[in-house]
């Protein structure tokens, strides 16, 4: 009986261990704010910074699947991953692109900021709201967790390459924060599922195996391919599902 007690617990410390990856991420750039240090630990702290971002995104994503394994899932998990979800991928990635290139902006990269955590607050709520229907088939606007690693994978491609300079990613940074936004609370759907037509479960396996072992050896750019090669293939799917449903297909589903 005890077992089966504590079982039924893991999904909410999973998603406890994501809000506190969240938090560490808000703590650690509290800390870069405060302290002068040299550049080398600077942005080796501002690494670590993205990766428990990231770690909270993993435990956000095996939550929900191991809740429903246990068939634990429940209205208070539900809420409480969303409250989670607000800090981990709202509050702290906007941080981060505060931190890191929107300060230069003063007041209009503190709205930008801003924006994002009130479009990510908007968000999560509309998906609590949501029938089960809408909720496993698709996305209605572009999930929390996919929207912070747009944001977190510049930030980490940029540190690891130096690809841009600062001053030019504040001005992409001023464009990009407002726009992940605007695709939350959109009305847009984003894919749930990556399918492949054509493609045996083995095939299918091997492909995420490397996908996998690329994001384990090169992280910060694996991790750009993953988040950028979803929001582009998701927005076209979803044009390609417009003009369909345009041409008088509209029985077809997403």
């Amino acid at each position: 009986m005890k077992n089966k007690k504590i079982i039924s617990l893991i999904p909410n410390l999973l998603t406890s261990l994501a809000l506190l990856m969240g938090l560490l991420a808000i703590f650690n750039l509290i800390n870069l704010s405060l302290n002068l240090s040299s550049k080398s630990e600077f942005l080796k702290s501002l690494w670590w910074t993205c990766i428990f971002i990231y770690t909270a995104a993993f435990l956000d994503f095996i939550d929900g699947k191991i809740a429903r394994l246990l068939n634990k899932d429940s209205m208070f998990g539900m809420h409480y991953d969303s409250l989670c979800d607000l800090i981990s991928f709202g509050v702290a990635p906007s941080i981060l692109g505060y931190v890191t290139y929107l300060y230069q902006f003063e007041k209009f990269g503190l709205v930008c900021s801003i924006f994002y955590v009130l479009c990510v607050a908007l968000r999560l709520a509309r998906f609590n709201t949501l029938s089960h229907d809408e909720k496993d088939n698709f996305f209605i606007g572009l999930p929390s967790p996919m929207a912070a690693g747009l944001i977190v994978s510049i930030v980490l491609l940029n540190l690891k390459f130096n690809v841009i300079a600062p001053s030019y990613l504040g001005y992409l940074f001023l464009f990009l924060v407002p726009v992940v936004g605007l695709l939350m609370v959109s009305n847009t759907i984003f894919i749930k599922r990556l399918a492949f037509k054509g493609i045996n479960r083995f095939n299918f396996l091997i492909i995420i195996s490397i996908v996998s072992l690329a994001l384990i050896t090169n992280i910060e750019l694996g991790s750009f391919i993953f988040f950028y090669f979803y929001l582009f293939f998701s927005l076209f799917k979803y044009f390609l599902f417009k003009l369909k449903k345009k041409s008088g297909e509209t029985s077809q589903s997403f």
